[in-house]
């Protein structure tokens, strides 16, 4: 069936898609920077299933510890088939004024260097076991338009869409995929701390067409086929986002 790596897998969508790999019969390794007690009840969760998983503590700012958590990785399982980077941070809404060099720099070293670098070292193991694989990027829809208060974060996220098309272009002709899902809204604990209450019901009543906050296993599904069902994507950008990007939201109409 092939192996899954997760990025930031102790929960959110990370959490939701290595358990969507163990129930499709994949082993799983998901690293995690800082919730080991999330990250080992996700491979407890694995290992039910009947297959082997592995936590791994991978600080993604950090290009030791990438190397030490892949090497890790590779010494467990061999060929790594499949790469969801997912490892990601959301600084907030500011006014571009009150940004700081101190907080770009941090934002793109995590969401830009951090998850390339990952890729990097996916795809470099595909590659010494005879090629073939898929890296599935999460961006967001702001890597695909924008809202204001979010330069640097839309930045970070239009980067990763630049980056994942080039490299589906070098690595097609060695059988590996890469592709980026952009989601909306979706009921993590990072949309928990940002929009819990008002501006979560702000949400679902002005912006978001399908009226709702989708569940992380919506997203799970959608990077489970595109990373394993998905074998002519090469260079995709999906969006799963309630229709946010397709146009306004219709309100009541006249008639």
């Amino acid at each position: 069936m092939g192996m899954a790596v997760i990025t930031g897998g102790s929960r959110g969508m990370g959490r939701a898609t290595a358990l969507r790999f163990a129930r499709n019969g994949h082993d799983v390794a998901v690293t995690y920077r800082s919730r080991r007690a999330e990250a080992e009840e996700v491979v407890r969760r694995i290992e039910s299933c009947g297959r082997r998983a592995l936590a791994v503590p991978m600080e993604v700012r950090r290009q030791a510890d990438v190397d030490a958590a892949f090497t890790r990785i590779e010494e467990r399982f061999g060929k790594i088939d499949y790469l969801f980077a997912n490892a990601a941070i959301f600084p907030g809404l500011h006014p571009m004024v009150e940004q700081t060099w101190a907080g770009w720099e941090e934002l793109l070293t995590v969401n830009v260097i951090g998850q390339w670098y990952c890729a990097k070292r996916a795809i470099e193991n595909m590659l010494r076991h005879g090629g073939g694989g898929a890296v599935v990027y999460n961006s967001s829809i702001s890597g695909v338009m924008t809202f204001p208060l979010a330069s640097d974060y839309a930045a970070s996220k239009h980067a990763v869409v630049g980056m994942a098309k080039a490299q589906a272009l070098e690595f097609a002709r060695h059988r590996i995929r890469v592709n980026v899902v952009c989601p909306g809204f979706f009921q993590t604990d990072m949309f928990q701390e940002n929009y819990a209450g008002p501006p979560s019901e702000h949400l679902t009543k002005n912006v978001v067409p399908a009226e709702r906050i989708a569940d992380p296993e919506e997203v799970a599904s959608l990077v489970y086929w595109l990373l394993v069902d998905g074998t002519y994507c090469h260079g995709s950008i999906i969006v799963a986002d309630g229709g946010i990007t397709a146009g306004p939201k219709l309100q009541e109409s006249a008639g």
